[in-house]
């Protein structure tokens, strides 16, 4: 009798720690997967906040923006710079849109504002924030924490506009709600939440097997499985909602795990008694969230839509190089590309049509510049970095990649022609001190790559 005694407290002993464990492990993997997750949806709402503002900067003329004036309201330049702007704040949602422009002292002040309701004065001062002074020189970006001003509190994302001669003649500001903003990524915490309980109901779930071996019991624990079953689902959904966006342009094998991950897996065994059944259906639920994990952290550095790097992996590339720019002479080039009309493809036939010559655009470049270097930075521009390359290397690349289109082209796979410009610029010691000169450069030479395009357009 006593030996059983000692059996049994032993056994609950084991069982308690085990379950302390469980449980340990379970809650690691919630927020390890919560935060993964959160940081995937603050990239994406970030991208489309620069969306916009990049849009919107590239329909601007800006040798007739850097001209304009207080006085100059109700001229033609002014008005057509207006109503672009205007447009953007009548069909899109955010909250404002205007012009900026940088005065000599560094400080920011309104040009164009077309909010019907208190819109800011012409030079009246704006709120100077980091992201505000990257687009000054040159960068789009979008703010890091929210501001407030008399209008109320934002998070901002800014998109230089360029003259002819390729330099910032003033900047689109784009505000979107801090609350509606902040309201996005908190409910990523529904997620962490279901997770959490999901970790709880797994440990009742065995602590009833362990403590009871009744029929009622078994009952109880089988409707708490279901439950279980109910929080995948919701997790499944909100995977659709905001990782899986083209489906359908991708390759077969890619789209049957996506599928996978959105429908769960049906893995039933015959089983002959409760704790088998119980044992399969924790198996499952294991194998689904292992799976939820896996997939979150490998989409934190991927575009959704062309599956190239994000912007978040392209800021990692760069500083990798002007790190190795400070310690050595690396060999690299970059290269600049941007998809030609697809404004007037988005406006003519749809956004869905544009996003599929965006998809097409990103197998064409991973196909002869390598899967491992295509970054889509902002809305139809990408970037190659591409290491060990020089200037004759990229010359054999660019025509490689000039074949490759035509011969897409030719091919008919879209109702509409695919129209790239490029730019390129190798990396000279003498020459550039860090990685943004060298892409400038590059950038400067696809400005004029696509004014040929369009000229010969004309013709």
């Amino acid at each position: 009798m006593g030996n059983n005694e000692n059996r049994i407290r032993s056994s609950k002993r084991n069982f308690i720690l085990a379950l302390i464990l469980l449980m340990l492990t379970n809650t690691l993997m919630a927020f390890t997967l919560s935060a993964l997750a959160k940081k995937n949806l603050r990239e994406q709402i970030n991208q489309r906040m620069l969306d916009v503002s990049n849009t919107a900067a590239y329909m601007l003329n800006g040798d007739e923006l850097e001209e304009l004036k207080a006085e100059d309201k109700g001229t033609e330049s002014y008005n057509k710079a207006l109503g672009i702007l205007r447009s953007f704040q009548e069909n899109i949602e955010l909250d404002y849109i205007y012009g900026i422009r940088q005065e000599a002292d560094g400080s920011f002040s309104f040009t164009i504002d077309p909010a019907e309701e208190d819109p800011g004065e012409f030079g009246a001062p704006i709120v100077s924030t980091e992201a505000l002074r990257n687009a000054a020189n040159g960068i789009a970006d979008v703010d890091k924490k929210a501001y407030s001003d008399e209008w109320g509190r934002f998070y901002s994302a800014y998109s230089p506009v360029f003259n002819s001669e390729g330099k910032v003649a003033g900047i689109v500001g784009v505000d979107f709600n801090a609350d509606w903003y902040d309201g996005k990524l908190n409910n990523n915490r529904v997620i962490s939440l279901v997770i959490l309980m999901m970790a709880l109901s797994v440990g009742i779930v065995l602590s009833f097997i362990i403590l009871s071996q009744n029929r009622k019991r078994f009952s109880a624990m089988f409707k708490e499985l279901d439950q279980l079953n109910d929080a995948a689902e919701r997790i499944n959904a909100t995977l659709l909602q905001t990782s899986i966006k083209k489906l359908d342009f991708l390759p077969e094998s890619e789209r049957a795990l996506l599928k996978t991950l959105a429908n769960g897996e049906e893995n039933k065994q015959v089983v002959h008694d409760e704790y088998a059944e119980m044992t399969s259906n924790l198996q499952s639920v294991y194998q689904k969230l292992d799976k939820y994990s896996k997939y979150i952290e490998n989409n934190v550095y991927k575009d959704e839509l062309t599956h190239t790097f994000n912007k978040a992996a392209y800021k990692n590339a760069i500083r990798e190089l002007d790190e190795d720019i400070k310690n050595g002479e690396p060999k690299f080039s970059v290269a600049f590309f941007d998809l030609n009309g697809l404004d007037h493809i988005n406006a003519h036939f749809g956004f869905e049509a544009g996003d599929e010559l965006m998809f097409h655009s990103a197998r064409l470049l991973k196909k002869v510049f390598g899967k491992d270097n295509i970054y889509r930075v902002i809305g139809d521009e990408f970037i190659a970095i591409m290491r060990d390359k020089g200037t004759i290397d990229m010359d054999e690349l660019f025509q490689s990649f000039d074949y490759e289109l035509r011969e897409f082209n030719n091919s008919k796979k879209s109702v509409h022609e695919l129209g790239i410009a490029k730019g390129t610029c190798s990396y000279k010691p003498d020459k550039y001190d860090n990685y943004r000169h060298v892409f400038i450069t590059a950038r400067e030479r696809m400005f004029k790559d696509k004014e040929r395009y369009y000229r010969n357009k004309q013709k």
